[in-house]
């Protein structure tokens, strides 16, 4: 025994510690390391199976079984982690030549009720496309039946199909657009994905293997998801489906297991036309299409991300979609069981199973997060064991599991960002999972919300509840333990040793999963694209064009830097942006702001005819530009924390100053009711201290109040009246000073 407990954990753990150092040096240590973790969780379950169970009552007998089965669920999935990553299949890519066949290509954009600027620049990205013009069809398949997404298709010259019922949700939508086309192969973008130029070149070679059904590439994501949004951790941690669109999908391609997932990926039309087109009757069409597919096909994973998207925005939107996720692939597996489902190999069965009893790791991450609680809060044992014992076969386990995930990650997911999405996710995931499986309760199809603007934080305590709950469970848990341990002289400290470690683990993970839930305000409803490239803008009444930097950009406006000269007025005047590649862009200046010896202007795009749109959106989304960091820098929970509270603005400043303001001292004059009122209000004279692009500040003898609308006109500034908010008082005997800010978008000259 004394063996067990000094001699396995020793031996184990510096094995395990040699493998990881040795990665560096050669990846076959990875495989070592692989072997060793596998191994050694192996013999922890052994040991739980023949030493641990309880059987103190049946109530702990119970809790023993449940716990142990979800051990051994994980022991599984782990086998099929690191079998996906032990190799990568490294595809050679295959490129069109000149004397290739092209096939014809139809572009089909599913949309129900996504926004018209979200649309906007979807289609632009496919009209982008490297690919002959004459060979692209895009369709715009409407099932939203709106009049503007039609008059957005007939101004950018695209084809608009829509039908009299939306039965099949969007599978049934697919299939209709199959039926109004006629393309050798068929893509399929989500309404927010923009495919870049190469989409179609470095994917179409593909098909010259007659046996390739589809081609898939990653989802990929242009915007930062709550996770990274909420706990200002953008530039840390990669995007959570990460790791799955790119690393996962890559090991599945070995096995002929890719999974369709909805978006960026093309399909030959006689294969799916053999299967009866896009599959129906589940709320996932994807991952049944994909199977289906590969029970007489082959698919090809391409790993190079060849189209963006937009990620979920908040918090409750991403529940939203997790929650579809879940119900739609375990009815994918009733309908369609992938253990019986004929024409799949033994390992498409075991992948496609393994990735319906993925849908059920908030069941799983429930057990493991309720099982040291209750013993804790109420004396139900789940394991009999001693902390020697636990530390002796545990801890080689759970070493090998951090540091091999950690070894095969490659910085692009860690084991402590699994922890924090698993237990946010945990409660609500848990109850779509139970509730699709056992009751087979019917939801309707819900599209996820993107391109969502917010000026305000909100906390999202209607999905944050759950895990409020259990953090309070955990507390109350912690309190009665520190009560039994200083007035109960019966307390067992070494068996309740491990259980609070447990629960400390948990409580970290429901701490960060409810800050998540406050949703930060996004300002834009169109992400910006860092560029820093030399530009040039022209101003009215000016000759030539002046350089500048392009700071970023995105589809309604830009941000430009140049030296700060005392000729400030030809910023002002700005009326024009040059972008290589795109031309002369129409601009209107937003506001100005000095920045050390650099002014930096906000402009904002108007007057884009479809064409000037499409060259500005190819600008934009492509490879330089289009993707984020991949990879997880400072990521710990404690730094993760800490930007979280010194980030955090508790009230933003909604009328922050970022103008230039320009002494002036002239006069003008004040009107309190708009022009628009049966009887015109009089007009008061005013003297004007200052003056910007977004307001001025006036002093006048005219009571005012905070939130009044006024016009205001000023002598040799503003001969149109505008209408301005009157933001801020001071009173000074009978003088009032006043800062109003202009409500309409005019620069002032």
């Amino acid at each position: 025994m004394e063996y067990v407990f000094y001699g396995y954990p020793a031996a184990m753990i510096a094995l395990i510690l040699i493998a990881f150092f040795g990665c560096k040096a050669s990846s076959r240590f990875k495989k070592l390391l692989i072997i060793m973790c596998l191994a050694a969780n192996g013999v922890y379950i052994i040991w739980r199976f023949g030493f641990t169970l309880p059987s103190t009552g049946p109530l702990d007998t119970a809790m023993g079984v449940i716990l142990l089965a979800t051990e051994c669920i994980g022991l599984f999935q782990l086998v099929i982690f690191y079998t996906l990553v032990w190799k990568e299949k490294k595809r050679s890519p295959v490129p069109l030549q000149d004397k290739d066949h092209w096939p014809t290509v139809d572009i089909l954009i599913a949309t129900y009720n996504e926004e018209r600027h979200v649309l906007k620049k979807t289609v632009s990205g496919c009209l982008n496309l490297d690919y002959p013009k004459e060979l692209v069809n895009v369709y715009l398949c409407d099932d939203g039946r709106r009049t503007d997404i039609q008059k957005l298709a007939e101004e950018f010259g695209v084809h608009y199909l829509t039908r009299e019922s939306n039965e099949h949700a969007k599978a049934g939508n697919l299939n209709h657009a199959m039926d109004r086309s006629e393309g050798e192969l068929i893509v399929t973008m989500d309404a927010d994905m923009v495919p870049l130029p190469s989409f179609l070149q470095k994917t179409v070679g593909y098909f010259q293997d007659e046996k390739v059904a589809f081609v898939q590439t990653p989802q990929a994501f242009y915007n930062e998801d709550p996770y990274q949004y909420n706990l200002f951790s953008g530039t840390n941690i990669p995007n959570e489906q990460d790791f799955f669109m790119r690393r996962l999908q890559a090991g599945k391609d070995r096995f002929n297991a890719v999974m369709y997932v909805g978006s960026n990926t093309v399909f030959r039309r006689t294969a799916l036309e053999e299967i009866g087109g896009f599959a129906t009757g589940v709320i996932t069409e994807d991952m049944a299409t994909g199977m289906l597919l590969e029970t007489k096909f082959e698919a090809v994973f391409v790993s190079e991300v060849l189209a963006v998207g937009l990620a979920p925005e908040t918090w409750t939107d991403l529940l939203k979609q997790r929650d579809r996720w879940c119900r739609g692939n375990i009815q994918c597996g009733k309908k369609w069981n992938p253990l019986t489902l004929k024409g799949l190999s033994p390992m498409q069965r075991v992948l496609y199973f393994d990735g319906i009893l993925f849908w059920f790791f908030g069941v799983f991450k429930m057990v493991y997060i309720l099982t040291p609680i209750l013993f804790l809060l109420c004396g139900i044992h789940s394991l009999d064991a001693d902390v020697w014992s636990i530390t002796a076969f545990w801890l080689p386990a759970f070493l090998s599991s951090y540091l091999s995930f950690k070894a095969v990650s490659d910085r692009q997911r860690s084991m402590s960002w699994s922890h924090i999405y698993d237990t946010s996710m945990a409660p609500h995931l848990a109850l779509s999972a139970l509730s699709e499986f056992i009751f087979k309760k019917r939801f309707d199809f819900k599209v996820t919300p993107k391109g969502v603007s917010t000026n305000r934080r909100k906390f999202r305590y209607t999905t944050a509840y759950p895990c409020a709950v259990l953090l309070g469970l955990t507390i109350a848990a912690l309190g009665k333990t520190l009560y039994d341990y200083l007035f109960h002289q019966t307390f067992d400290i070494d068996v309740a040793s491990y259980n609070l470690f447990w629960m400390l683990y948990n409580m970290a993970g429901l701490f960060l999963a409810m800050l998540v839930a406050f949703d930060r305000p996004r300002f834009r409803s169109s992400e910006r694209f860092a560029i820093n490239k030399s530009a040039a803008f022209r101003a009215a009444g000016s000759n030539g064009e002046h350089p500048c930097e392009l700071v970023d950009v995105s589809d309604t406006g830009a941000r430009i830097r140049l030296p700060y000269t005392a000729e400030s007025n030809i910023y002002y005047g700005a009326d024009a942006f040059v972008i290589e590649t795109v031309g002369k862009v129409p601009v209107q200046v937003i506001w100005t702001t000095k920045s050390g010896d650099d002014i930096e202007i906000g402009l904002r795009f108007h007057g884009l005819d479809s064409d000037l749109y499409v060259k500005l959106i190819g600008y934009m989304f492509n490879e330089e530009y289009a993707r984020r960091a991949d990879r997880e820098k400072r990521a710990d929970t404690l730094s993760t924390v800490l930007r979280f509270f010194m980030k955090t603005e508790k009230s933003p400043d909604a009328f922050k100053r970022k103008f230039i303001r320009e002494a002036f001292q002239g006069e003008g004059a004040l009107q309190l009711s708009a022009p628009s009122d049966e009887t015109e209000s009089a007009s008061h004279p005013i003297t004007v201290k200052d003056i910007s692009l977004s307001g001025c500040q006036i002093e006048t003898n005219v009571p005012l109040e905070n939130g009044t609308s006024v016009l205001v006109a000023i002598d040799g500034k503003l001969t149109v009246r505008r209408p301005a908010l009157v933001c801020w008082i001071k009173k000074k005997r009978k003088r009032y000073t006043a800062g109003l800010k202009f409500l309409d978008e005019e620069a002032s000259a």
